[in-house]
């Protein structure tokens, strides 16, 4: 167990850019409809 948690932190280290990266692509690509709906809804107003 001591070793896994090891391993996680040297990965997370090491590629913390990279995680991050992907942890953002799948929020916007699960929360576009809503980013869409509220450009439009705004742009509308305007």
């Amino acid at each position: 167990m001591k070793q896994l948690m090891l391993d996680f932190q040297i990965l997370f280290k090491k590629h913390w850019k990279v995680i991050l990266i992907i942890f953002i692509s799948v929020y916007l690509l699960y929360s576009y409809p809503d980013i869409k709906q509220g450009i439009s809804e705004g742009w509308m107003e305007k």
